[in-house]
């Protein structure tokens, strides 16, 4: 995944976050772009966004609070995923857990111990996702009146599954290990060459 970062993203960048939940509106069930503006302007108003970048273009965002929504943003020790969405062209690739990693280790060794997010029942892709990393913690119906399952893992849980997708640095070679490595034969001359 050459070309890609994250980081936070700025109020300046409302436009941009809507525009990805709006190319998602099927898939986050938004019916319209003021409706895709209004999720936008929740989240920089009482949450955060991270916004995933390859080269320089925003491909994918991911919204979350600190404290569940269900009880007014208290429980402070809980990073709540609330929306995440990828330009469909990047939504294979692995962008979704980089972001994630970049969250988890933004707030690793902080208050924050314990991460939760929602999927739709009848989603499959979503909730087989969310299990690779996380237990069904309970099943309930939205804000829109959808029935989800809530999702939770310890922090540390979370970052140690997320860490498998890190690339590792890149080490320089040894002329050794180039030689090895490429099956080229270091210039030696021949036993033979004094006859």
């Amino acid at each position: 995944m050459k070309n890609f970062t994250y980081r936070q993203c700025q109020p300046d960048e409302k436009e941009a976050v809507t525009d990805i939940f709006f190319a998602n509106r099927e898939a986050l069930c938004l019916p319209d772009r003021p409706a895709a503006a209004k999720v936008t302007e929740l989240l920089f108003a009482k949450g955060y966004v991270i916004g995933g970048y390859h080269d320089d273009n925003m491909v994918g965002v991911l919204g979350y609070f600190l404290g569940e929504p269900q009880h007014d943003f208290a429980n402070k020790n809980i990073l709540y995923l609330y929306v995440g969405a990828i330009l469909p062209e990047y939504q294979l690739t692995r962008i979704f857990f980089h972001v994630l990693l970049f969250i988890v280790e933004m707030y690793q060794g902080t208050a924050v111990t314990h991460i939760r997010l929602q999927a739709e029942s009848t989603n499959p892709y979503t909730n087989k996702l969310y299990g690779r990393f996380a237990q069904p913690l309970a099943r309930e119906k939205s804000p829109r009146g959808v029935p989800v399952i809530t999702y939770g893992a310890a922090i540390e849980d979370v970052m140690a599954f997320t860490s498998r997708f890190k690339r590792p640095p890149r080490r320089t070679q040894t002329p050794q290990q180039y030689y090895f490595e490429h099956r080229i034969r270091p210039c030696v001359p021949p036993h033979n060459w004094q006859l």
